[in-house]
């Protein structure tokens, strides 16, 4: 729908007072001057940001071009900087792909983990642009960060100590059990190849292999079925690993090694974990390779075992920008990626305030009309 406005122009003659000639254009509130898209048009189109909804979609609903709408997003946003006072208690932040921002492709995710809110996203996860970015923030913010909950990346560690050093350094449970996971993945594969493609070993190894690494705790051992592998034989879960163990012994210590890592992180057990990483003689080399990487961040990981901070809530954001960014079809320019993650995640602070600053000046624009 178009309007066409025609407004009355005032003029005020030179005087005494004011010895300049002065025309001034009468005002329409819901229109500022020189725009030709109405305010009220602005502000339904930014508000479907937080739907994963293409900005092509929003703009031809609205008659207006995609980039108009991250420009009328972008105005309203300069308000919601990050408070450079203040940061919480307990952060995480986690790594995700995003592109050609920067040269790793990899940017970051910050979040408040007790809360479970995105605090930011950052562009780069190289430690001198996270160096940049944490010293916006001043030394009493910084220094009253307890936790940082990370992966097992190595050079996030001097960062973490230069930039807070009073936080305590959490590893990640998930991506501890993940290093003897892939090791005991890879000891699979390579006995796969030992025993030559399109043998029986290879077959059963790939058919089964996540029998090896589910919990072998809840290995089932009451229902038996026919296996083809071994001859229709009736096998319950337990019979088949075993049965796959008994193909190598490296496959056997990688496994152990794996379920022992596996009891010691549920049950939160240091001196289970301690004793695990200081028997990796004679290991498969994935396995020595794991365990030296377990032996450097020996104390990060008892340190999990005595909070619930976890990278799970990193995780599942993480999950989110990839739907959005699989509908958006890729971004271009970081600033409107960041900022139209920062609208789409409900879990962000930018959101709550984000809506809250539209939903005040809609109110303002019907009472205004009114």
């Amino acid at each position: 729908m178009f309007f066409s406005i025609r407004k009355q122009k005032y003029l005020c003659p030179a005087s005494a007072a004011c010895p300049k000639t002065i025309t001034k254009l009468a005002e329409i509130k819901d229109v500022k001057a020189n725009d030709q898209i109405s305010q009220a048009v602005k502000y339904q189109a930014i508000s479907k940001l937080d739907q994963n909804i293409s900005q092509k979609d929003i703009a031809a609903d609205f008659g207006i071009s995609g980039m108009t709408v991250m420009r009328f997003a972008q105005e309203l946003s300069t308000y919601l900087r990050p408070n450079h006072h203040f940061l919480p208690q307990n952060i995480a932040f986690d790594d995700f792909k995003a592109g050609n921002f920067s040269s790793s492709g990899m940017s970051i995710i910050v979040m408040d983990i007790a809360t479970r809110r995105t605090l930011d996203i950052v562009r780069s996860r190289h430690n001198t642009y996270l160096r940049s970015y944490f010293l916006q923030y001043d030394r009493q913010a910084r220094w009253a960060v307890q936790t940082v909950t990370v992966d097992l990346y190595s050079p996030y560690r001097s960062l973490i100590h230069e930039i807070f050093p009073q936080a305590l350094i959490i590893a990640d449970r998930f991506h501890v059990v993940t290093q003897a996971y892939r090791a005991l993945n890879l000891v699979r594969t390579q006995t796969m190849k030992q025993a030559g493609q399109g043998s029986h070993n290879a077959r059963a190894l790939k058919h089964y292999w996540k029998l090896l690494t589910k919990d072998s705790t809840k290995l089932d051992f009451k229902t038996y079925r026919k296996s083809r592998n071994f001859r229709n034989m009736q096998l319950c879960e337990q019979d088949i690993v075993e049965r796959l163990l008994n193909m190598s012994s490296a496959l056997r210590q990688a496994y152990v090694y794996y379920q022992t890592l596996l009891q010691a992180v549920q049950q939160r057990d240091p001196r289970l974990l301690e004793s695990l990483t200081r028997s990796a003689a004679g290991m498969p080399e994935p396995i020595k390779k794991t365990n030296r990487t377990l032996r450097k961040h020996l104390q990060e990981i008892k340190n999990s075992f005595q909070t619930t901070f976890s990278n799970g809530p990193v995780e599942g954001t993480n999950n989110k920008i990839k739907a959005i960014k699989k509908t958006a079809y890729g971004f271009r320019n970081f600033e409107n990626f960041r900022l139209r993650l920062l609208i789409e995640l409900k879990n962000s602070y930018v959101s709550l305030n984000f809506h809250s600053h539209i939903k005040k000046a809609a109110h303002s624009i019907q009472e205004q009309a009114a």
